[in-house]
């Protein structure tokens, strides 16, 4: 389970729909505790990023934090499945309740899909962002 992030570790570079990519470096850090991320998009908008990741052994569940250079502050929580990981969170939007959610999947070595997805008061999921990532190092 404290190895469930493995597959993320290294350089990555990211690229999306629209034109836009990103360059995305992951490193276990704290005595391999800790998964930090350092994203940095370079276009078609600027975006600067950092996550942290732990395995939290009495939730039995991964959670992690991202901030970044828009103030964005965000949390979540999830696992492994062996073939995807999913990180979720929720928020109030109004009276409905929202719950956001990360995937990567199809998970190679060099290589894997992520998506940024919501749905709205248990609605089907809709993927707001989705990259596609290759390995640089």
């Amino acid at each position: 389970m404290t190895d469930d992030f493995d597959f993320w570790l290294g350089a990555w570079r990211g690229t999306w729909q629209d034109g836009g990519s990103a360059v995305n470096t992951i490193t276990k850090e704290y005595g391999g505790k800790v998964v930090v991320e350092r994203f940095v998009a370079d276009a078609p908008e600027t975006l600067n990023g950092l996550s942290v990741s732990v395995f939290d052994v009495k939730d039995a569940c991964w959670k992690q934090t991202w901030v970044d250079d828009n103030g964005s502050y965000l949390d979540f929580r999830g696992g492994f499945d062996g073939e995807a990981m999913a990180l979720s969170r929720q928020l109030l939007d109004g009276r409905a309740v929202v719950t956001q959610r990360m995937v990567w999947r199809d998970i190679e070595d060099d290589r894997f899909h992520w998506e940024w997805q919501r749905s709205r008061a248990g609605a089907d999921w809709e993927t707001l962002w989705a990259i596609a990532y290759e390995r640089i190092q």
